[in-house]
């Protein structure tokens, strides 16, 4: 690398807002109103919170795309244009002093003639002073040895940023360095710096010695022929083409043109091809003439780094090429997501690092060592984060944690470039990647294009800090951040031997270098990431969650809103949500036609320590729903996270008055609600489980501890009362939750899919006669039958998390997952389901893993376990991770159940208390909830003085969504507007359960009040308690008692809705896991009486054509049928008038 990229990358700017006054030459005027643009480095921000490995992609962090890098692009390139503006602004103000400088010079020898004897001689003192002033000036300019130029490299980072403005380069860039906490100086890699003849030393490496030779000039003489050559066979077929091509018809004019544009493409193509080839095939000379030299001289120079490429070298060829799979899982994910129209997937079916090693050019010691003052620095442990206030016990242990040991932060230099020669045996020598491209159009084929991508360079820099312990494995984290995007430069070669290399070729080598680049982006200062090594060597599982705490939010009633209708009225619901962050995290329900609604909702919004560092404030917005355009502000209300965590694990009421935008102006209304925030529970020593038999073998003897042997000056011998130190804490692996607090943080990563493939469904291949009935070969990459898996996590037949399409592979790699807030671990049932994603199809079930949390955590807090997916049209084993982490709160039991279900209703009765306002007669009753409807019929009525009983038979109501749903008791028909023709009546009275009330799965009697009053369809949406009573007109004339059942969980009656998207992929999963079975037992009854009818016989058939198409057999192992299906499908669900439930919200990564 030459001098511009390590002055440039490995620049500390320390404090830049004070690097003026301390500098020696004068610093620019302070004054900024004497020039138009000031020249003072504007503050840099923090960086940002160090990315931790294998978090996996989210919605805090999405998949990077090659379109959102060429959006930072624009950004850098815009910043180191303002850096270079005051750069050229300082040097130019530096010249204007040096030549007022010399007029001061030159007025002072003009006076020196008439002066006294004592002034001339303190007038040449000066001037000789000042001629001696320029002359070192001009002499450090230049440095008058090789030795004071090496010097004066090495002491770059020293120099304040007034002492370097003469040495910014194009595309320098002002960032926070996450490593020093500085400022540094960086720029992109660009092979063009990489420059060997100047040398850029640092210690006696032997590399930075200018060697090898530049390129002889020759080579670019015999370059230029090749060009003109290129433009001597294009002139010459022109010419060519003037003399066939007219006079024969237009015929031969087509033909012969097409000829001499073919030949003329093909020639130019060739002699581009050869002039690239031998100008890479140089440069590789060069580059392995250096590489060998350096290994030649690795014993005569000790303090280089050749030792360390030898140890490179040697381990490079052992290492498990499935240590590279993240990294190549992150370029495929970001080639997938940036791909152009017409290809269709992307897929990396091969990677090896062959035996070509990458290089380490240089190690350098950064600022801040052991012993240095203000050693470590705070932001290397909190990550900018000192409010200590604000953390929990859980964070202040790992805090201790990261503070124990001691840091080594250096920046090390990295190179690699490809073997000469372009055989098929040093192709498998180098860094390749094999990738296949599957185009198409409009889904209606694919052809799948494979194509070597060989890493013919890499030149970059990386700045690491490392931390030390003094337990095993010694070393705990490792934060790595690279100081510029790294310069990449790669081969595309087809796998045919008859196409050319198609590194010219925009799209192919472009594409995959910018899919490269966009990722390497992520990880540039001043963004960063940590691995912690610790756990990587010690085999540790998931641990702990991200999320530090839950915020339990009771939304109860809003008053006196203000009017956004013309009818002077609103339709409010409220969103609550991070105000920086800014998705929406959870909504309430609409009611319509009201100024003081009443939700009584309540929501659990989890807090990581992202929203700890960013400061963020907890935001409640109301909004006013319009059918026809957006929707407008009501008002907001904005607390600091900050605040609400310093009064823990209590419920606070509040009111807050609603502000508008950017707490301009205070609006109309107040918002009532209650917020607590509740920390995670720690974990009980006396939960934890003691070791097996083997566990306890294994375990190595107690050690003495540094306390135990502690002697002081005074004693004899080692303490031995220290012996009773307080007891390790409580292993996450062996310790299980603490049921005092079953609602908590549950955590779901996918890791790996093992070999997952298809079933063949259509058995052996070959010959029948005495052949196995179905191929038992392993799966491979090289199959026709290669599936496209992704993972959808299903919690309490609720959806939460879809992870991104894997394209043809056997062994999908995710690292993806997410986090959720239960209510009861103790009844919680996990499923992760594998589809195949499948065009112009519906997506069919792999497989499927169920678990009950119960069982998974019986005996630990984190488990990581390999699971069959079964119950699908695939095979295969998934490598995942659970982790609960409760909180120190404890919810009634009717807030403890799940959020779908089933209603069961029977034995209605209404006593009529004011027969004034409501006759006690027999009328229709319509039961009605979000998603269905059912009538009680007046027939079956009877009535009985003032109370009316219903003899029905018990009927079931699915139920989405229970924790903000009703449902309501319409008794009777009233007189509408249009009652006489039979429209629009509306019902005499109304009885409304919110079904928030009820406790799953137990039968209770449920007594509703029956309300009578003007207007019953805004009263129906409130929850009625006493502050409904002040603000609405209603009365209360009865009683309706209801014999009531709510089934937790999704059964048959859900699928009578027409179910799309999340939900219905959450029912054909529970389908495979539980409806089959129960629907095979509820049948097994048909034959009690002897006989099956017509209607059984039916449900019979239709239920073995279901079961038969989810598992693909039957009809559905033909393709057009399942595409015709799929097509009549998406038909009908377009049709007008099909009622559809609302969707909700699935978190994804992609």
């Amino acid at each position: 690398m030459s001098d511009g990229i390590r002055n440039l990358a490995g620049i500390n700017l320390g404090a830049v807002t004070s690097s003026s006054q301390n500098d020696e030459t004068p610093g620019p005027a302070k004054d900024t109103t004497e020039s138009p643009q000031s020249t003072q480095f504007p503050p840099l921000p923090e960086a940002p919170p160090s990315k931790v490995f294998g978090s996996g992609y989210n919605e805090y962090h999405p998949v990077p795309t090659v379109q959102s890098y060429k959006a930072d692009q624009k950004v850098n390139e815009q910043a180191a244009d303002e850096y270079a503006r005051i750069v050229a602004q300082r040097q130019r103000e530096q010249e204007e002093r040096l030549a007022r400088h010399q007029r001061d010079a030159e007025a002072v020898s003009a006076k020196q003639e008439g002066k006294a004897e004592d002034g001339t001689v303190k007038d040449q003192g000066n001037e000789a002073k000042i001629r001696q002033n320029n002359k070192q000036d001009s002499n450090a300019k230049k440095p008058a040895t090789e030795k004071e130029r090496m010097m004066d490299q090495m002491n770059s980072n020293q120099q304040k940023p007034t002492d370097r403005y003469n040495k910014a380069e194009k595309g320098s860039r002002r960032v926070r360095d996450p490593t020093t906490g500085g400022e540094i100086i960086v720029k992109d890699a660009d092979p063009k710096d990489f420059n060997a003849s100047e040398p850029r030393v640092h210690g006696s490496n032997i590399l930075y010695h200018p060697f090898p030779p530049a390129r002889p000039p020759s080579v670019d003489a015999l370059l230029s022929k090749l060009r003109f050559l290129q433009l001597g066979v294009a002139g010459g077929l022109f010419v060519v083409w003037l003399s066939v091509a007219f006079g024969s018809g237009i015929y031969k004019f087509v033909w012969r043109s097409i000829i001499c544009s073919t030949i003329g493409f093909a020639l130019m193509t060739g002699i581009s091809l050869v002039e690239r080839g031998m100008e890479k095939e140089i440069e590789r000379i060069r580059q392995d003439m250096g590489r060998q030299r350096g290994e030649s001289f690795s014993p005569p120079f000790p303090e280089s780094v050749e030792w360390l490429n030898g140890l490179v070298k040697l381990v490079w060829g052992l290492v498990d090429p499935a240590m590279f799979i993240p990294i190549a899982d992150m370029v495929e994910d970001i080639l997938q997501q940036s791909l152009p129209g017409f290809v269709d997937a992307v897929r990396i079916t091969d990677l090896g690092q062959g035996t070509n090693p990458l290089r380490i050019t240089s190690i350098r010691a950064l600022p801040d060592q052991p012993g240095d003052e203000g050693y470590p620095k705070t932001s290397w442990i909190d990550q900018g984060n000192q409010d200590l206030s604000t953390q929990n016990a859980a964070s202040k242990e790992e805090k201790a944690e990261d503070q124990a040991g001691d840091y080594y932060n250096f920046e090390c230099g990295f190179a690699y470039a490809a073997l000469p020669g372009q055989g098929q045996k040093l192709r498998e020598k180098n860094i390749h990647l094999l990738l296949e491209f599957f185009l198409g159009a409009f889904d209606w084929f694919h052809i799948p294009i494979p194509i070597w991508i060989q890493v013919e360079e890499i030149y970059g820099l990386v700045r690491l800090r490392v931390q030390f312990i003094p337990e095993y494995p010694f070393v705990r984290n490792l934060q790595f951040a690279l100081a510029g995007v790294p310069s990449v430069e790669v081969s595309a070669i087809p796998m045919s031997r008859a196409l050319p290399n198609l590194l010219d070729l925009p799209f192919v080598s472009g594409f995959v270098k910018m899919g490269i680049a966009a990722g390497t982006a992520e990880l540039c200062v001043p963004k960063s990431m940590t691995i912690n090594l610790q756990e990587m060597l010690s085999g540790a599982t998931v641990g702990d969650t991200r999320a530090v705490g839950v915020f339990l939010i009771t939304i109860h009633h809003c008053e006196n809103l203000s009017a956004q209708d013309n009818n002077g009225k609103s339709d409010p619901y409220i969103v609550l949500a991070y105000a920086k962050f800014g998705k929406p995290l959870y909504s309430t329900r609409i009611i319509a036609s009201d100024l003081n609604p009443v939700f009584e909702e309540t929501a659990f919004l989890m807090l990581t320590m992202d929203e700890i560092k960013a400061k963020e404030d907890l935001s409640a917005m109301l909004w006013d729903n319009d059918l026809h355009s957006a929707d407008d502000l009501i008002g907001r209300v904005q607390i600091p996270v900050a605040e609400l965590m310093s009064k823990p694990n209590q419920m606070i009421r509040r009111t807050d008055s609603l502000m508008g935008f950017e707490d301009s102006n205070e609006m109309d209304g107040k918002l009532h609600w209650s917020i607590g925030y509740f920390e995670k529970a720690p974990l009980l020593k006396k939960l934890e489980r003691a070791p097996t038999t083997d566990e306890a073998k294994a375990e190595p003897a107690p050690t003495k501890t540094a306390p135990e042997m502690e002697m002081l000056p005074s004693d004899a011998a080692p303490n031995p009362a220290k012996k009773d130190l307080p007891p390790p804490p409580p292993n996450v692996e062996k310790t299980r939750p603490d049921p005092q607090w079953p609602s908590g943080v549950l955590s779901v990563i996918v890791h790996q899919i093992n070999n997952l493939e298809r079933q063949n469904l259509a058995g052996a291949s070959g010959e029948r006669e005495g052949e196995a009935g179905q191929d038992t070969d392993e799966p491979s990459e090289q199959s026709d039958n290669l599936p496209s898996g992704y993972g959808e996590i299903i919690v309490n037949d609720e959806m939460v998390y879809k992870t991104r399409v894997k394209q043809y592979t056997t062994n999908p790699y995710y690292e993806a997952g997410t986090e959720v807030f239960i209510r009861d671990f103790t009844n919680t049932v996990v499923r992760v389901v594998i589809r195949d994603s499948r065009l112009r199809e519906a997506d069919p079930v792999l497989g499927i893993v169920s678990v009950r949390l119960s069982e998974v955590f019986a005996e630990s807090s984190s488990v990581t376990q390999v699971y069959a997916i079964t119950e699908g049209v695939g095979f295969g084993k998934a490598n995942i991770s659970f982790a609960f982490r409760g909180i120190q709160t404890t919810l009634p039991k009717n807030l403890l159940g799940w959020d779908t279900g089933t209603l069961e209703i029977s034995n209605v009765s209404l006593q009529v208390d004011n027969t004034s306002k409501l006759d006690a007669k027999a009328a229709r009753i319509r039961v009605v909830t979000a998603e269905s409807t059912e009538q009680i019929p007046k027939k079956e009525a009877s009535v009985n003085g003032n109370t009316v009983d219903w003899e029905m038979d018990q009927f079931r109501m699915p139920v989405y969504s229970r924790y903000r749903s009703s449902v309501v008791f319409e008794i009777g028909k009233g007189d509408g507007v249009l009652s006489t023709l039979g429209v629009k009546k509306v019902p005499e009275a109304i009885a409304v359960l919110w079904l928030q009330d009820l406790t799953d799965d137990i039968e209770q009697e449920v007594k509703l009040p029956v309300l009578v009053g003007e207007n019953l369809g805004t009263l129906r949406q409130n929850a009625i308690n006493d502050f409904t009573a002040e603000h609405h007109e209603f009365e209360v004339v009865g009683w309706l008692t209801v014999r009531m059942k709510l089934d937790s969980g999704l059964d048959e009656d859900h699928e009578e809705l027409n179910l799309e998207g999340s939900r219905r992929h959450a029912l054909e999963a529970y389908d495979h896991i539980e409806g089959e079975a129960e629907t095979a037992r509820k049948q097994a009854h048909f034959k009690d009486d002897g006989v099956i009818d017509k209607d059984e016989q039916k449900a019979m058939d239709k239920a073995k054509k279901r079961q038969l198409e989810s598992r693909g057999r039957g009809k559905s192992q033909i393709k057009a049928y399942r595409q015709a299906k799929w097509m009549v499908k998406g038909v009908t669900d377009r049709l007008p008038g099909q009622k559809k439930t609302r969707e909700p919200s699935v978190q994804t990564e992609a």
